[in-house]
């Protein structure tokens, strides 16, 4: 157990200990539940002193935020580091919406979304956490990519914020519901494109910029 203050460590020393906290934080919830969860458990399955926790995450619910939003950032990149071309438009939409449905459909990504359905209601905290760092991230970066591309001139879309939501709403469809509800298996690589290639060519109809 490292009892040693967040202030006084090594700063090279720290990234290895969020780290540790965000990953047995994120084994805790999956296996016994937000609930259950407490930051003493956390302290311990990190191998670190419930100090160091809180130094980096003031409460539970922002350590559950963080893991989510290190996610949608880093691991399924799902914010836009610069806008396409006109002629990577297309492709663009179509890689970002594999990346999102990846992470819907894995099973971190559907056991979480499990986890917030089944506890949301007695810890209100955890579904302002989840949208936080799960949802809000990935609609606002889709947001500001939309907005950038209107200035442009290469999509019509007068409420960026708006057409985001068409955009999510498109490739979270019945497929993703199914599974979440276990009516189905994994789906098949054919059923992922199918759904995805509708939603980018739907888009598209609807809002591409009308050149002259």
């Amino acid at each position: 157990m490292d009892d040693e203050p967040a202030s006084g460590r090594p700063a090279s020393r720290r990234p290895d200990k969020v780290r540790a906290i965000r990953e047995a934080a994120q084994r805790l919830f999956l296996d016994v539940g937000y609930g259950a969860t407490s930051m003493d458990a956390i302290a311990r399955a990190a191998g670190v002193s419930k100090a160091t926790v809180y130094a980096h995450f003031t409460s539970k619910d922002r350590l559950f935020a963080a893991i989510l939003d290190d996610g949608c950032r880093r691991r399924y990149a799902l914010t836009w580091p610069e806008v396409p071309p006109p002629e990577r438009l297309r492709p663009a939409l179509t890689e970002w919406a594999s990346r999102f449905f990846d992470m819907l459909l894995s099973p971190d990504g559907i056991a979480v979304h499990r986890l917030v359905l089944s506890e949301s209601v007695r810890f209100p905290e955890l579904g302002r956490a989840f949208y936080d760092g799960g949802p809000h991230v990935a609609l606002s970066s889709l947001e500001s990519f939309f907005a950038a591309l209107h200035d442009r001139g290469d999509l019509a879309v007068a409420d960026p914020s708006l057409a985001a939501q068409h955009f999510v709403g498109m490739i979270r469809g019945d497929l993703y519901l199914r599974r979440l509800l276990g009516l189905t298996e994994v789906p098949s690589e054919a059923e992922i494109t199918r759904v995805i290639d509708g939603a980018v060519d739907a888009f598209l109809a609807a809002y591409g910029a009308k050149r002259p």
